[in-house]
């Protein structure tokens, strides 16, 4: 039995010899996962923290460059004040100190200097050839690729210990438009078994840390290419985001974490969760560097300058945030709500209310308009009465197929683990089992548990499957209702739930949640990471709409803040329409930005490095050391 979700999941588990695979130091022993009482484990993992160092031995030089953004390097590139091979260099160096935390896969993480560094020269070569334009848009910039995705020349495991040598038959196809802007590809970072947890290990690889505090989470799925952007490894990294796997890392970094609609980007070649929610996406330090990007790759340069010109010229109070409070800021679930996981009611975190309140103050400070408006009421045959919209679509139960049907998130993952066996077949040499994959993905704690997500595949049925096109058309239209009743241009809330989320906490549900008593008042309550995270990354994630996880700064704890921008979602005609959707967010993208130059102007609310990291990129020499390209 797994315990997960909040429920408790039946599995048949397959043997699987521990001589079959080492398990790594920082990945929990099998006793403490085991034991009924898990409080021993959360004392484990306090016990072995990660302790972050600065990185010494850094010129002034190599400070700069690993200072730059996405958009600075390319700017030095093509004025030749650096070479694609210079970069390169400084970026390995930096992935060589940060070494024991886990960011990359290890099979990925030894082939990565010889490989960006042979790619580094032939673009050198190329632009020495045919000019530096040839080498464009991205005029080598190493970008780390999230763990999932197929890739020819770096393994491709999906995080799997039985999948750590398979060879990728050809690239993901997000991987493959970052080749075509000559990125450079630099490595598979760490992710849990085919992407299943909020929480970045895996007992082969161990698990991913958080520079911010090594009690921290690096969040998931894609925390390994999370952690490599915030400790300045890359400017920028792929990641992907099903439930938060994009967003959540964001948050637990204090990176841009951009979540795009459904197809903005090509999903093939990534091992899908599900046909709805699944989206390949990016972490960045700037927002600038998620546009850059995003131009670049979708050759959509023009429309994004047209975007860009567009908000620019429109005075500040033309634009509007909409602020409802259900069920980000609050969740007030009536008792004949369907609440098939147990979610508790009440308000984010104390921390986070603050942030979010002083980035409305902020905004509204510069000009822009704010509106408190929930979405509007509805008639519900559920609930009998007229209730919120999305409390009727998030919270009714439908009964599908005379069985009780849950609209947050259980039927989309009906096609997981069909969805997993044709990527190993499509995209991997492997020769394994399904009941292989199942036995291989260990668990870790109550909040990491890749077998509970799989296990959803056998608990909704084909029926409920195929009835959720009726159900993502209504949920759209829900969505789209609040910008048509409202007239914002976007929804902000904040991050997540939760304060940042801890290891210790998550092994034993020992997170605190603020729950509403019936009383009224309100108080701390221990909690799993299901509790914590499940409305603000699976609410509506079915739908095809932007999303930015945008950085506000630290708590007095030190831990990263941050808040979330959502767009609008597409017109109900272009549901299915993968054209539309290239262009969809670009309006969306530039708004934002718009809105974070304003809210980031206050200092409190500004992206703050860990303060190691920080230390180590000051001005000034830390000491003499030079690198040798040579050394590599």
């Amino acid at each position: 039995m797994l315990r997960m979700l909040g429920v408790v999941v039946a599995v048949t588990v397959v043997a699987l010899a521990e001589s079959e695979f080492t398990r790594h130091p920082t990945f929990p022993p099998a006793d403490l996962v085991d034991a009924a009482d898990r409080t021993p484990l959360a004392q484990w993992y306090a016990d072995t923290a990660h302790t972050a160092a600065t990185a010494t031995g850094l010129t002034e030089r190599d400070r700069e460059l690993l200072r730059w953004t996405a958009a600075e390097y390319i700017a030095a590139r093509k004025a030749g004040t650096v070479t694609c091979l210079e970069y390169a260099v400084t970026l390995v160096h930096r992935m060589h100190f940060y070494e024991d935390t886990q960011m990359f896969i290890a099979t990925s993480k030894v082939l990565i200097p010889q490989l960006v560094l042979e790619e580094a020269n032939r673009l050198d070569a190329e632009a020495e050839m045919g000019g530096v334009e040839s080498i464009g848009p991205l005029y080598g910039l190493p970008v780390p690729m999230k763990g999932t995705m197929a890739t020819v020349d770096y393994p491709s495991s999906a995080g799997n210990s039985l999948l750590d040598s398979a060879v990728g038959k050809k690239d993901a196809a997000f991987t493959a438009l970052f080749r075509k802007a000559n990125a450079i590809v630099f490595g598979k970072t760490n992710v849990p078994d085919f992407a299943a947890s909020w929480v970045t290990m895996n007992p082969l690889n161990g698990r991913t840390m958080n520079l911010y505090d090594g009690h921290l989470t690096s969040g998931g799925s894609s925390g390994g290419s999370a952690l490599a952007v915030a400790a300045h490894v890359a400017p920028v990294a792929a990641t992907e985001d099903t439930g938060g796997s994009t967003r959540h890392p964001a948050f637990q970094n204090n990176n841009f974490g951009y979540d795009p609609t459904r197809n903005h980007y090509p999903n093939q070649g990534n091992p899908g969760i599900t046909y709805t929610n699944d989206q390949v996406g990016l972490n960045a330090r700037t927002l600038g560097d998620i546009l850059l990007i995003d131009a670049a790759v979708l050759g959509t340069v023009r429309e994004h300058a047209a975007a860009r010109k567009a908000v620019r010229a429109k005075p500040v109070s033309d634009f509007t945030v909409g602020l409802p409070q259900f069920p980000f800021v609050e969740l007030e679930l009536p008792t004949d709500a369907y609440n098939m996981f147990g979610l508790k009611n009440g308000p984010v975190s104390v921390a986070l209310k603050a942030k979010y309140d002083k980035a409305i103050e902020v905004l509204s400070a510069a000009g822009f308009g704010t509106v408190r408006a929930e979405w509007p009421d509805v008639e519900s045959k559920w609930f009998g009465r007229k209730v919120n919209a999305a409390l009727e679509t998030l919270f009714s139960n439908r009964r599908i197929n005379n069985a009780d049907f849950d609209g947050l998130l259980a039927p989309q993952l009906h096609s997981f683990t069909g969805q997993m066996a044709e990527w190993i077949l499509t995209y991997t040499n492997a020769n394994v089992s399904l009941a292989d994959i199942w036995a291989s993905s260990l668990d870790g704690g109550d909040g990491h548990s890749p077998r509970g997500f799989y296990g959803f595949s056998a608990r909704t049925d084909e029926s409920q499957f195929r009835a959720m096109g009726h159900v993502q058309a209504e949920k759209l239209k829900t969505w789209n209702s609040y910008f048509e009743t409202t007239g914002v241009d976007v929804i902000m809330t904040p991050g997540q739930r939760c304060d940042a989320i801890t290891y210790e906490g998550m092994a034993n549900s020992s997170l605190k949640l603020r729950v509403r008593q019936p009383d009224g008042s309100v108080v701390d309550e221990d909690s799993s990471l299901f509790g914590c995270n499940c409305v603000a990354y699976f609410a509506f994630k079915d739908i095809p709409i932007p999303k930015v996880m945008v950085p506000t700064g630290l708590d007095d704890k030190g831990y990263p803040t941050a808040v979330a921008f959502w767009g609008r979602g597409v017109p109900e005609s272009k549901l299915f329409d993968d054209d539309f959707a290239k262009t969809h967010d670009i309006a969306f993208l530039h708004t934002v930005d718009r809105l974070v130059t304003a809210m980031h102007a206050e200092p409190s609310l500004q992206r703050q490095d860990a303060p190691t990291v920080a230390q180590s990129l000051k001005a000034g020499k830390i000491s003499p050391d030079e690198h040798n390209p040579d050394e590599l």
